[in-house]
């Protein structure tokens, strides 16, 4: 069988500590940590000053960075430390970091132009008309000059290339070409079906080379 344990006895441990040194020393540095470690948790925490920082500890910064951070207002010392400065003293960036260019903005391109309408259509179908039958008048021909026939009247004289030709007033050349008008010194044709287009051939000697077709 076991021994019961005995209970603590308090009078033996009082005359234990009036006896023994030791555990008077002992008792006495458990009471400092104690209350050494109350202090540490219990007491207000001390204001930290602030220390300067000496020169060469801290971030190499060139004289323009450090001219930039000199003239910054001291904010802790107006309780604004976490405030950001006005805006007209942030001008750029304070180290100097060089950012690229905005994109440029986007150009709206122009509007498309309007679709033609009915009467420019019918002016630009009508131009091209004139132009295919300008196109097709008797440029081939070269005007000498005229003669009275009996009883065909006025006759002109042309030389088509090397072979001569002889053509009445009002004769129809090629499908709308009329020869309307013979001159001692020129030839007039007319477009039958637009009578604002005339062709002019003017005469010339042996030596004087190409017709002149006139619009």
């Amino acid at each position: 069988m076991t021994t019961p344990a005995r209970a603590f006895d308090f009078q033996a441990m009082i005359q234990e500590l009036r006896a023994n040194r030791r555990t008077q020393a002992a008792l006495v540095a458990f009471a400092l940590v104690l209350a050494f470690a109350l202090y540490t948790i219990l007491a207000p925490e001390a204001p930290r000053t602030r220390r300067a920082t000496p020169a060469g500890t801290g971030p190499n910064l060139d004289p323009r960075q450090l001219a930039g951070l000199r003239k910054l207002p001291d904010l802790a010392a107006l309780d604004r430390a976490g405030e950001l400065p006005p805006g007209a003293k942030v001008q750029r960036d304070l180290f100097l970091f060089e950012a690229p260019p905005p994109p440029p903005k986007p150009v709206k391109p122009p509007p498309p132009p309007p679709p033609p309408t009915p009467e420019e259509l019918e002016r630009q179908r009508l131009a091209l008309e004139k132009a295919a039958e300008f196109a097709g008048r008797p440029q081939n021909l070269r005007y000498l000059g005229f003669f009275k026939g009996n009883p065909a009247g006025l006759v002109g004289a042309f030389m088509k290339g090397e072979e001569p030709v002889t053509l009445v007033q009002g004769t129809l050349v090629g499908d709308r070409w009329k020869l309307v008008s013979i001159l001692e010194t020129r030839a007039e044709f007319q477009n039958t079906k637009y009578p604002d287009l005339r062709m002019v051939l003017e005469a010339r000697d042996a030596s004087g080379g190409a017709p002149v077709n006139q619009f």
